[in-house]
This record gives C-alpha cells, structure tokens and sequence, in this order.
C-alpha cells in the first residue's frame, strides 16, 4: 500500500532541530482535533478489516470551519515560554495557527494545506516535522506518504497501525474510535510523538502534547473553546502574504 505525495526523507522535510517557537507550532495544532468515526470492533488480538485505515482517513477529516482557542507552554531544557493562542482549521485539509507572547505579541503563525506546511517568508527555514505528524497533531489521520502499512492489529476498542519505509516507522494509536497517539520514528532512535488526552465538546482533546525525544523539547496545551465560523477568506492559509 504506497501513496505518492511525498518520500519520508529527511531533506524533504527540513528536519533539523526544533526551537521553541517551531517546537510550539506543532504541537499548537493538536487542539484543532477533528472528529473521528469509531473503527469497527474486532476480535481481540486479530488483524483489524483491510478497510480501517480508508473508514479512518475519510473519518478524520476536518468536518467544518472552527475558530479555536488555546493555552500553550514549550518546555526545553531550562527554558519555559507560555502563552494564549488561536487556531483556525476548513475541509477539506486547511489548517492555521498563530501564537501569543504573555503581552499580546505575535510569537508564530504557520499554516498547513494538505501535505504542504506554509510559513511566513521570515521564518521560512524554520525547522518542522513531516506533514503526516502534523496532521496527527490535529487529530487527522492521514497515512505517511510512500509508506507501507504493515500492522494493523486491534483489540478490543484499541487499534494500532504501523507503517515502514525504509528505516522510518510510525505508529498510530487509536481508542474507541478517536486517535490516541502517533509516533515517528527514523535511523539512529530519534523519534517525535504527539499524545492525545481528556475529551472535550465535539470530541476535541482537553490536552494535547508533542515531544521531540532527543531534543528534550515538550509541548503542552490545553483547549479553551471551539466555536463554529463561516469559511477563512482564502488568505488565510497563506501567512506573511498580506
């Protein structure tokens, strides 16, 4: 099972090492989570149906425009920023953010439109993770590009599925039907992963927090509200272009 948007490498995706305003990006776009429809209970222990990943692609999908607000805190090592910020999110796969300093102060915006991640002109070698993480980020499942599933095992209402190419593998967790956990890892054990809690109105998640392993970067924040918009001017998703 292979797509081809674009190949898991680490050019590609401009990995490098996260600072606190990059690391605060991805994470942010956890609390803009979108519904997910309940996979389909099997027997414990056994391959979850062939179907599952289709029914939880199409599930996940943004549903309609939301207007959200959240709190955020990046931890690195000795340092803590913290702040207020909002996220904007429209079907079929758009997606922006933007962060506040404590005295109202623009900290980042970014934005992500299907498999592309747009950033401001100024901060255009900022460093991020692979677009697939990001969507995880926003409760969005969208299988890693040229990826090969290779586990898709559920038991109970617990379903994990993990994809491989090459020396990369992810891992998605999902539980009763809303995605739990998602994890990247590549060669030399570094890894990246996004962890979903608590249940808020419209199954958004209470908390969402992302972790760069080797960096010791921890990205924490916490749902203030979600409210139902009419549709972005298109602009939107294009930061730094006005």
């Amino acid at each position: 099972m292979r797509r081809r948007v674009a190949a898991c490498r680490r050019g590609g995706y401009r990995l490098t090492r996260a600072g606190p305003a990059a690391a605060a990006a991805l994470a942010l776009l956890g609390i803009a989570a979108s519904l997910l429809a309940c996979a389909p209970p099997g027997t414990a222990g056994q391959p979850a149906p062939a179907s599952v990943e289709h029914d939880l692609v199409a599930a996940s999908a943004p549903a309609r425009p939301l207007r959200i607000l959240f709190d955020w805190t990046v931890r690195e090592r000795e340092a803590r920023f913290s702040g207020r910020g909002v996220a904007r999110i429209e079907p079929p796969y758009r997606a922006r953010l933007d962060l506040f300093g404590p005295r109202g102060e623009t900290y980042l915006s970014a934005a992500v439109v299907e498999a592309e991640l747009r950033l401001p002109p100024f901060a255009a070698a900022a460093p991020v993770p692979p677009p697939p993480l990001l969507w995880s980020a926003l409760g969005v499942f969208r299988p890693p590009p040229d990826a090969e599933l290779v586990s898709a095992r559920q038991q109970g209402e617990a379903l994990h599925l993990e994809y491989r190419e090459g020396g990369f593998r992810w891992r998605f967790a999902f539980e009763g039907g809303s995605l739990r956990q998602a994890e990247w890892e590549w060669p030399g054990k570094e890894r990246q992963s996004v962890l979903l809690k608590g249940e808020a109105a419209g199954r958004l998640p209470r908390e969402a927090v992302y972790r760069d392993w080797t960096a010791f970067v921890e990205l924490v924040l916490t749902l203030d509200k979600a409210d139902d918009v009419e549709p972005f001017p298109p602009e939107i998703w294009t930061p730094g272009a006005s």
